[in-house]
């Protein structure tokens, strides 16, 4: 069965030079053609030429008038950049993606449908995504949301 979207969660390991090696599977979905950008929190996201074409499309739908639009966009498209792949599969981390996402040696690849995060070991484990307590409590903070739309 072919795999639809980034699942999972794998670890992975970052060389001094700042290259990792992704999942064959994420390499495999994610192409030739690749953005590394900051994710909100101290991670970094990667997206396939055409999932970062409909967000970038959505982000400048938004217009230049409001400075905040202004500052995100600066924000997103100043911290992005064009990824690419070394003659061994591996990606290099631009060091100040690495800074901002605090990476040290050991990391996490988690794939997030699609498009997938880089984190850091330790600051993912100081999270808690993965019991079922922390899933029902967002599911629910999602379905007050969600019905208070009209």
């Amino acid at each position: 069965m072919l795999q639809k979207g980034f699942l999972g969660t794998y670890d992975a390991t970052i060389d001094d030079k700042g290259r990792v090696r992704l999942p064959a599977k994420f390499r495999a979905l994610l192409g030739e053609s690749f953005i590394v950008s900051q994710g909100t929190e101290n991670c970094l996201c990667v997206y396939p030429q055409e999932t970062w074409e409909a967000l970038t499309k959505d982000v400048t739908k938004l217009g230049t008038l409001d400075m905040d639009v202004v500052n995100f966009r600066r924000s997103l498209f100043a911290n992005s950049v064009e990824g690419d792949f070394d003659s061994a599969g591996r990606v290099l981390l631009p060091i100040r993606q690495r800074s901002y996402a605090k990476l040290t040696k050991e990391l996490v690849i988690i794939g997030n449908y699609d498009y997938f995060e880089i984190w850091d070991s330790a600051l993912w484990n100081e999270r808690d995504y993965s019991s079922a307590e922390a899933r029902k409590t967002l599911q629910a903070r999602i379905t007050v949301r969600e019905e208070g739309r009209v």
